[in-house]
């Protein structure tokens, strides 16, 4: 018998209502139900599951179903699964949640041409969180600086390459209600040659049931099996399967703060006086074993104090401490010289003893910014938004936008006004921004700096925005001789803010808007349009339109005609076009500033319906202006009648012109 592709291994203990669906979005997965095996194994349910789950077997042959006295907890049946699957991979699917239809077959795919031994599909939460992946990831290891898979997910709802389970004995821990997946995952992570991620399709739907009567909604495992089961076992993994060093303090930050200190919540509070002695008993033990300091101060401020006061015994103010952090709103900040520290419960009092770097704040803010206006004001670049720290009045420090380069790494810093509250603008003028004098060229990023008496906090500007904000155009602005053209974007990676600098004629092209091109009174070019540019730049430059023969020879030019107002200079230029010789002539304008000459191609939008003007107006020659393959105008003077100049003309529009 040809061994199955997949094994989708389901444990049921009274889920009734929904083990039907689950199965049916596996039994209509696109990889088949062929490649695709499902054992569901009845762990004593006593709603009649397991009848349902006969049921559904006489209907689908790939379905096997194996009852079991209850166990405990759902580690026990996937284990039994496990012993029985004939699979390539296994897959762990619980009878609340479901798949995506091409779930299986994009796991297996990738699975086979990374030859990765794990592969995480995208999880979508039905009524509660889950972790979310925002790109595909080929292959990364546990031990990867630069991405955390390890902690990132470790339910055990992933792809597992069989050979993996079976040769290192990865197994559930049985009898436990809650944590036993973490065990399973990390256990198999730790010996994964690879894993890969399917960010791009959503593999995996989590369903909180609507009744409440979840494991995790009723309370998971009681104190003494979960840390004896699951939170000791996660540690020791990572001691026996880790070298010392920044990859295992890595994994141990992790599991203290989320598999171990996570306990001392709001059920820890409520619970009954037994069930807080053997946490706190449980945790001070996990402490002393693998607890460093190194891995210690790597927590945030909130896990080191409920830290020491497990090991210290403080159950007062572990108390305290605990209330404090589930209270409404941050936690108060006090800026002390060089450092900031997080005011709980206990610091600098007498009688805790405990060290001010416990509570120590400073690396870890971060601004919380927003830019909520954006737009030209004259010659400055209006910048509108909100800069805070959690935990400090805003009253108390001040706000200045930074802007660094990214190549030469040079920094300016802009004024801004705040409103005591959060709020700030602030005015970039090119002219002045470089400590008065103007900012060079360049892509000039914006950052926003929050400083509290001897310290700063700063962060990129502009990917958390309001909906209406909107990027003004770029325009000529005064700054220094002749202006600079100033260029507003957002980054395409994060959509920050950035400006970018051009001096003198440099991206003047992207200034340029042509609105009308036509015959003025016979074989006079007209053209119309506009150039965005501020009051105190407009002045700066000069524009002259130029007709130039390709083949060299005399060619036209003519002055424009400007009327500036605000934001923008109009022009007008006609050109004569009488006398010239039969040829292809293209047309450009001429901008002058700062003793820079910029000469830009003409942008024809769109192919002219009636580009030819009469033959009386060139005497014996005629001539059409038409769109060049590049999307630019050009002129074309032949000798002819009018209709055949038309007619040709029209021909060259469908085809790229030399």
């Amino acid at each position: 018998m040809t061994a199955p592709k997949v094994s989708v291994i389901v444990p049921v203990y009274n889920c009734r209502p929904s083990v039907e669906g689950a199965l049916r979005s596996v039994f209509e997965q696109t990889l088949g139900t062929g490649p695709v095996e499902v054992i569901a194994v009845d762990d004593g349910s006593t709603d009649g599951s397991g009848a349902e789950l006969d049921r559904l077997a006489g209907l689908h042959p790939s379905l096997t179903v194996v009852h079991q006295p209850n166990s405990g907890g759902p580690g026990g049946p996937r284990n039994t699964a496990i012993e029985v699957a004939r699979g390539e991979f296994l897959f762990f699917l619980d009878a609340d949640d479901r798949l995506g239809p091409e779930a299986l077959e994009r796991m297996c795919a990738v699975a086979g041409e990374q030859g990765t031994d794990i592969v995480i599909g995208n999880y979508v939460g039905v009524g509660r969180g889950v972790a979310r992946f925002d790109a595909d990831v080929p292959r990364v290891t546990v031990d990867d600086p630069d991405f955390d898979v390890y902690g990132r997910s470790l339910t055990a709802h992933k792809l597992f390459r069989r050979d993996l389970v079976q040769r290192h004995g990865v197994r559930f821990p049985e009898g436990l209600l809650s944590g036993e997946d973490k065990v399973f995952t990390a256990h198999a992570l730790l010996h994964s040659a690879g894993v890969s991620i399917v960010a791009g399709y959503d593999c995996y739907y989590l369903v909180e049931r609507d009744d409440g009567t979840s494991i995790m909604q009723s309370g998971g495992a009681r104190p003494a099996e979960y840390f004896a089961k699951a939170a000791r076992p996660l540690l020791e993994n990572v001691m026996a399967h880790t070298k010392p060093g920044p990859v295992r303090d890595r994994m141990l930050v992790r599991h203290f703060q989320r598999d171990v200190l996570h306990r001392f919540n709001g059920t820890f509070l409520a619970g009954s006086a037994d069930d807080r002695r053997t946490t706190r008993d449980a945790v001070r033990n996990l402490c002393e074993d693998f607890l460093t300091p190194a891995v210690l101060m790597r927590m945030p401020a909130r896990h080191r104090l409920l830290a020491h006061c497990a090991r210290s015994g403080h159950q007062e103010l572990l108390s305290k401490i605990i209330e404090a952090g589930r209270a409404p709103g941050p936690i108060p900040v006090m800026v002390d010289r060089q450092r900031a520290y997080a005011l709980y419960p206990g610091f600098r009092e007498p009688g805790a003893a405990i060290p001010d770097a416990y509570f120590d704040v400073t690396d870890r803010l971060r601004v919380r910014r927003r830019l909520t206006s954006l737009g030209w004001d004259g010659d400055r670049l209006r910048v509108g938004g909100t800069a805070v720290l959690d935990g400090i009045d805003p009253a108390t420090g001040s706000v200045a936008l930074l802007l660094r380069d990214k190549k030469s790494g040079a920094e300016h810093r802009v004024p801004a006004q705040g409103d005591g509250e959060g709020g700030f603008t602030a005015g970039i003028d090119p002219a002045t921004a470089a400590s008065g004098a103007p900012l060079p060229p360049g892509a000039w990023d914006l950052h926003v700096e929050v400083r509290v008496g001897e310290l700063a906090w700063e962060g990129r500007l502009g990917a958390d925005r309001d909906p209406e904000v909107a990027l003004p155009p770029a325009r000529l602005a005064a700054a220094g001789n002749g202006g600079a053209v100033v260029s507003p974007f957002l980054t395409r990676e994060y959509g920050n803010l950035t400006v970018g600098v051009a001096s003198g004629a440099g991206g003047l092209e992207g200034l340029l808007r042509v609105e009308e091109i036509g015959w003025d009174g016979g074989a006079r070019l007209r053209l119309r349009g506009h150039l965005s540019a501020s009051a105190g730049a407009a002045g700066a430059f000069a524009l002259t339109l130029r007709v130039e023969p390709r083949r060299g020879g005399a060619g036209r030019t003519a002055a424009a005609e400007c009327t500036r107002r605000d934001g923008r200079v109009d022009f007008s230029a006609v050109a004569d076009l009488r006398g010239l010789p039969a040829g292809r002539f293209d047309v450009r304008l001429e901008i002058g500033t700062g003793g820079e000459t910029a000469r830009i191609r003409v942008p024809l939008a769109h192919a002219p319906k009636d580009a030819a003007v009469p033959c009386a107006a060139l005497g014996l020659r005629r001539a059409a202006y038409y769109r060049t393959g590049g999307g630019n105008l050009a002129v074309h003077v032949v000798p002819g009648r009018v209709g055949a100049l038309a007619r040709s003309a029209g021909r060259r529009l469908g085809r790229k012109a030399r």
